[in-house]
């Protein structure tokens, strides 16, 4: 089954989260029900895990905040076959927490996992990265992807992958 994992400011109703789900049959989902200021991480990769929980061969595609999510859900569960991350927020250990800006600092010490950076994941993991991203810097990016033997794809985007935002399923299915 493949399922979609939305961004920190988007919900499984946004525009990526419907063109996956009409071109890619991608079942997006609802990780919260409070603001995404309010949101608990521990309750979000709860809610991950109780939607997957009975499906054997998942793969996960995960955008910004969901892109952490998904990574941090096949962490620990090994039906996650297949990751496929864009522009992933996925915070190295060694980051000053207080320079992020956008997301308040109780969620960014929520996210911080350094298992993601000492144990491998389980799955085949693709990071499709918008070189024009402003979000998250290229240095998480390489971090993440040199600890988990991850594949990069770059392409000429920003964060959100406003200008490949049509592309993305074809890109995507090839990666399937």
């Amino acid at each position: 089954m493949l399922y979609y994992l939305h961004g920190y400011q988007s919900s499984p109703d946004g525009e990526k989260a419907t063109v996956f789900k009409e071109t890619l049959q991608a079942v997006p989902i609802t990780y919260r029900d409070v603001s995404p200021e309010d949101l608990i991480i521990s309750r979000c990769l709860n809610r991950i895990s109780d939607v997957i929980q009975n499906d054997h061969d998942i793969v996960m595609i995960g955008s910004s905040l969901g892109g952490f999510l998904a990574a941090a859900t096949a962490l620990t569960n090994v039906n996650v076959r297949q990751l496929i991350l864009l522009n992933p927020a996925i915070i190295p250990p060694d980051i000053d927490l207080r320079t992020i800006e956008g997301i308040p600092l109780r969620i960014l010490q929520e996210m911080r996992d350094p298992l993601l950076f000492s144990k491998k994941i389980p799955a085949a993991i693709t990071i499709l990265r918008g070189t024009l991203d402003d979000v998250v810097p290229d240095e998480w990016i390489l971090h993440f992807a040199k600890a988990q033997n991850a594949t990069i794809q770059l392409y000429n985007d920003d964060h959100r992958f406003s200008r490949n935002l049509q592309n993305l399923p074809g890109i995507i299915k090839k990666l399937l």
